[in-house]
């Protein structure tokens, strides 16, 4: 992550680099790997034959991962993400394989697709307006200033619940404090445990008040994930990240202390649905007569509705596999001689 800049206007023509099933939203960093050819084309046009990166913009534009094929340009994403080109790396032995490291800058709308071979170029209107000028009013808008209030005090209980001796942790919080209000939120979602479809929905929110809604509700969510992690690691005594997970500073670290919460969190959900998929299947094959088949039903239906933390999930849990356990269609051979039963 970097700082926005302050006086940075982008141009109205920008070669476009189409990245699939991901988004970069402004104010975070991406290493975006060029596969394609217009892609290649243009890095090579465009990035590799200048001797500085000094001032290079691009713009990265998302495409659905089933577009990836370049041919295909009817469902072009109208907005992007102004970029600003940090870094490539990469062979030209023994084919050309490129990586580029990016930070948006700002979001665009594509006016018009001005060439199409050998790489993308297309005249862009910029959206965001970079620089936080003297007198903005956005202030005096109620309802703006509660979302921006509540979504920076949501951010910081994030970072709280974080182990703040971890370099890569005290930097995002200090970052986050002073970053400026109209940032957040594609800050944040960029970090946070996101779909395409929840990042493209930011991405598209130029208006800031509807940009802090579509992205309260991620952060919201990774909150209560890691409540939910650091409830479920309390009695072993394990840390939520380790030294190791957030040591460094390189771009991209915030993400991967991120990812690995979530992994875990998923690793837990993950295990609790399997265990219920063969409680059910149990239900099943268990023989049960019809009143007790639906009523087992019904509680399993409940259970899977509940957080696995809840007490009553474990008393419904034992109560299934009580009824599981149950001899429903098994019979023993009785002898019923009274007379026999008189020498036993």
């Amino acid at each position: 992550m970097i700082k926005m800049a302050s006086s940075i206007t982008i141009p109205r023509r920008l070669p476009l680099l189409l990245v699939a099933d991901n988004v970069l939203l402004p104010g975070s960093s991406m290493r975006i790997p060029v596969r394609n050819m217009r892609n290649m084309n243009m890095v090579k046009s465009r990035l590799m034959s200048r001797n500085t990166l000094s001032s290079t913009i691009i713009g990265v534009v998302p495409q659905e991962p089933s577009d990836e094929q370049e041919e295909n340009l009817t469902s072009l994403h109208s907005i992007g993400t102004a970029a600003v080109v940090v870094q490539v790396t990469g062979t030209n032995w023994p084919r050309p394989a490129y990586t580029l490291l990016v930070t948006g800058v700002c979001r665009f709308k594509i006016g018009e697709l001005l060439q199409e071979t050998p790489f993308l170029v297309a005249s862009v209107t910029q959206l965001d307006k970079l620089p936080k000028e003297p007198g903005d009013k956005s202030s005096s808008n109620g309802e703006l200033a509660s979302l921006s209030e509540n979504f920076r005090e949501q951010a910081a209980k994030l970072v709280d619940m974080l182990d703040i001796s971890i370099p890569v942790v005290a930097k995002l919080k200090n970052m986050l404090e002073s970053l400026p209000s109209q940032h957040l939120p594609d800050v944040c979602s960029s970090i946070v445990k996101a779909s395409y479809a929840e990042k493209i929905q930011v991405l598209d929110a130029v208006d800031l008040t509807e940009r802090f809604k579509k992205a309260l509700p991620l952060l919201m969510r990774q909150i209560e994930g890691l409540k939910l992690l650091q409830k479920a690691r309390k009695d072993r005594g394990v840390e939520v990240i380790s030294k190791k997970d957030g040591a460094g500073s390189k771009p991209g670290n915030i993400r991967r202390v991120f990812r690995k919460i979530n992994s875990e969190v998923e690793e837990d959900e993950d295990a609790d649905i399997e265990d219920t998929a063969d409680l059910e299947q149990k239900i099943k094959g268990a023989n049960m007569p019809e009143h007790a088949f639906k009523a087992s039903m019904k509680e399993l239906k409940r259970m899977k509705k509940m957080p696995q933390h809840m007490p009553e999930h474990a008393m419904i849990r034992s109560y299934l596999e009580i009824m599981v356990e149950l001899p429903w269609s098994k019979q023993s051979k009785d002898t019923l001689d009274i007379i026999q039963a008189r020498y036993l």
